[in-house]
Parts: structure tokens; C-alpha cells; sequence
């Protein structure tokens, strides 16, 4: 794993599933290097404790799951007002939760 792989399968991901980054202060090509390097920093740090592949596999799925947990609470919060209720909507369909 490297963070050039890494990143380059986020952009793939991102594909499909684009990221609004709108006005904010960091562009999508550094935002994927930083989270990549993220990654295999935290890989190469358990690999040094002595975790083997498989352990080291499972702690990166939570990571990602809890991230997907956050994101699932931020895109809650942020649908939550009266006016994005038709938004709230189209999003529970697009995620097969209609």
C-alpha cells in the first residue's frame, strides 16, 4: 500500500461518488494525498507495533466505518432544516432508503 495507490483509488471512488468541496479552503487532489499519507501512516505505524495484515485490515475498516458513521451524521444534521426536507428526501432515495 502506498499513498500514491491510495489516492489514486480514492479518485476512483470519487468517480462515481463526487465530493462537493465548494468554497472551502483545500482542493481534492490534496485532500486525497493528505488522507492517503493518513492511511498509510497509521498501517505502517501498526505494521511497527506488530499487527499482522489481517489485524491491521480490521482497524482500517472501523476507521473508515466510523468515518462513514460521521458522515452519515453530517449529512443528517445538515438535511435536518424545514427547507432541505425535499433534499432529505432525494438523499434517503439515493441511498436505497426510501
Amino acid at each position: 500500500m502506498t499513498p500514491e495507490s491510495v489516492e489514486s483509488l480514492i479518485a476512483e471512488i470519487e468517480a462515481e461518488e463526487h465530493i462537493d468541496f465548494g468554497d472551502l479552503a483545500i482542493g481534492e487532489e490534496e485532500a486525497r494525498s493528505l488522507m492517503a499519507r493518513h492511511f498509510c501512516d497509521i498501517d505502517r505505524r501498526l505494521a511497527e507495533h506488530g499487527l499482522s495484515a489481517e489485524s491491521r485490515l480490521e482497524v482500517m475498516a472501523a476507521i473508515a466505518a466510523h468515518t462513514m458513521v460521521e458522515n452519515l451524521v453530517l449529512h443528517l444534521g445538515r438535511l435536518r432544516g424545514a427547507a432541505a426536507k425535499a433534499d432529505f428526501r432525494a438523499w434517503m432515495r439515493r441511498h436505497g432508503m426510501s
